[in-house]
């Protein structure tokens, strides 16, 4: 499956360098641990500037805990995104009232109506029942406070978003059989054969 073949869940908040970043790493793991594929895990900001890096508070906590971030670059929210996300998950109530009317907005511009299309924007208190308020410019225990909320709220996330159905599950790798070998009064070593059973002489249990 290719990355275009995914379906894109993407978080959402304002400059895409604090809370959406952790957001979006955060999830990878949770799905990579659970090895549930077919997803592309994304994050934008409303207000992002491209190819900033992460926040220094943001990468500290995320490597207290084990999740690499080296390679992140923030980006603009798009239309596109908006349009073609699985879902699209922001931070706050307020952004997504600001999401849902650039949504409409979008939606006329390419000349489709809102109805039969399914909402795809959530907040993340509408999942789980709280907010991720901004960090920015707080000392690093408000992020990693931030980043407890988000981390507690990604099984939920999961469950209501429904990834384990509309995903699929990475099933284990078969173990290859051996092939048993048998010495000859050579020396030389050949491969034994399985038994076969007549079927007149076969018994049954």
């Amino acid at each position: 499956m290719t990355t275009r073949q995914k379906k894109k869940i993407v978080f959402v908040c304002t400059g895409n360098t604090c809370r959406s970043p952790m957001a979006q790493l955060l999830l990878r793991q949770r799905l990579k641990e659970l090895k549930i594929k077919g997803f592309d895990v994304r994050s934008a900001g409303t207000a992002a500037k491209r190819g900033e890096v992460i926040n220094p508070k943001s990468a500290q906590v995320l490597f207290e805990n084990g999740i690499e971030c080296a390679e992140f670059s923030s980006t603009k929210l798009s239309e596109k995104l908006l349009l073609d996300g699985f879902a699209v998950v922001c931070m706050t109530e307020r952004q997504r009232e600001y999401l849902m009317d650039l949504r409409w907005n979008a939606l006329k511009k390419a000349g489709r109506s809102m109805d039969g299309v399914e909402n795809n924007v959530y907040s993340f208190a509408e999942i789980t029942g709280y907010e991720i308020l901004d960090p920015y410019g707080k000392d690093v225990d408000c992020y990693r406070y931030v980043f407890g909320l988000l981390a507690a709220g990604m099984p939920t996330l999961i469950e209501k978003l429904r990834l384990k159905e509309n995903g699929w599950e990475e099933k284990p790798k078969a173990a290859k059989k051996s092939n048993p070998t048998r010495k000859t009064e050579g020396g030389t070593t050949k491969k034994s054969s399985p038994k076969r059973t007549s079927a007149k002489t076969a018994k049954t249990e």
